[in-house]
C-alpha cells in the first residue's frame, strides 16, 4: 500500500484543479470579490469548521486523529469569528441561519464520516487545512491588496501565529499521513473522501456564481472575444454588399433569367 500524503495529492489532482478554475476563485484572485460577498462566504467557511472542528475533538483519542491533530496551531473558528464581526458586523450569527444547501452537505459528509468511520475526517482536514496553509495565503495577499484592509484586519482566518515555519509544518504533516495506520479499503476511501471535500468546495464557490458580475476578460479570452466580432462584421459587411443596388439588380436579373450568373 502506497503512502497516503502521496495518494491523497494524486488522488486529488484533478478535481483540485477544478476548484482552482471555479468562477469564485477566478474573481478572487482578480479582487471582483465584494466584501459583501466575502463576508457571506465567511458564513460558509463557519459552517464547515464548525462542523470538523467539532468531529475533531471528538475524535482526538482515536490513534489516527490524533496523528493529525493540531487544535491549538490550526483550528480557524476563532479566526472566523473575527473576520466575520469585520466584514459583516456585531449580528453576523443572524446569519447563519438558514443554513444554505452547499452549506448544509458539506456539514452532513462531515458528520457522517464522525458517526461512521471517524478516520475519513483526515480527509476533510486535509484538503482545509493544508489549502488554507498553501494557496490560502494568496488569497489572504490578494484580498488585502484589493480590499485596502487595515493592518492585521479581515485576514484572521489566514494568520496561522502559531505556526513559525508553515513549509516545515506542512512536511510534518505530511509525514503525520503517512503514519496513518488503516487497512487498505479505509486508505482509499479516505482518498475517495478528499475528492469529494473538494467537491464541496466548488458546491459552496458555485452558490455565488450568479452574483458574479464583470469580471476583465483575460489575454486569451480578449482575443477570442475580437476574432469573434470581426468574423461577425466580416459577415454583415458581405450581407450589405449583397443588398447594394447593384448587386441586387443583378440578382434578380439573374433570377428571372435575363443575365447568366457565370
Amino acid at each position: 500500500m502506497t503512502l497516503l500524503a502521496v495518494d491523497l495529492k494524486e488522488g486529488t489532482k484533478t478535481v483540485h484543479a477544478e476548484a482552482e478554475r471555479s468562477k469564485f476563485v477566478k474573481y478572487f484572485f482578480k479582487g471582483e470579490i465584494s466584501p459583501a460577498v466575502y463576508g457571506r462566504f465567511l458564513i460558509s467557511l463557519y459552517q464547515i469548521y464548525s462542523a470538523l472542528e467539532k468531529a475533531l475533538d471528538e475524535h482526538k483519542d482515536n490513534a489516527n486523529i490524533q496523528l493529525i491533530y493540531f487544535p491549538k496551531e490550526l483550528s480557524r473558528k476563532q479566526a472566523l469569528e473575527e473576520d466575520l464581526e469585520f466584514f459583516n458586523g456585531s449580528e453576523w450569527r443572524e446569519m447563519l441561519n438558514p443554513v444554505s444547501p452547499a452549506q448544509k452537505a458539506y456539514i452532513e459528509a462531515i458528520e457522517r464520516c464522525s458517526a461512521t468511520k471517524p478516520e475519513l475526517l483526515i480527509a476533510h482536514a486535509y484538503v482545509r487545512y493544508l489549502g488554507d496553509l498553501s494557496g490560502g495565503q494568496i488569497l489572504a495577499k490578494k484580498l488585502q491588496k484589493y480590499n485596502d484592509l487595515p493592518e492585521g484586519k479581515g485576514v484572521a482566518f489566514y494568520s496561522f501565529d502559531e505556526i513559525e515555519d508553515k513549509t516545515g509544518f506542512k512536511d510534518q504533516y505530511r509525514i503525520r499521513l503517512n503514519q496513518v495506520e488503516v487497512d487498505e479499503v479505509t486508505h482509499n476511501q479516505i482518498v475517495q473522501e478528499s475528492c469529494q471535500a473538494f467537491i464541496r468546495n466548488i458546491d459552496i464557490f458555485q452558490e455565488f456564481d450568479d452574483e458574479l458580475v464583470g469580471l476583465p476578460l483575460s489575454k486569451k479570452e480578449q482575443e477570442a472575444l475580437e476574432a469573434a466580432q470581426a468574423a461577425d462584421a466580416a459577415k454583415a459587411t458581405t450581407l450589405m454588399s449583397s443588398l447594394a443596388p447593384s448587386n441586387l439588380i443583378n440578382s434578380l436579373a439573374v433570377a428571372v433569367g435575363l443575365r447568366s450568373s457565370a
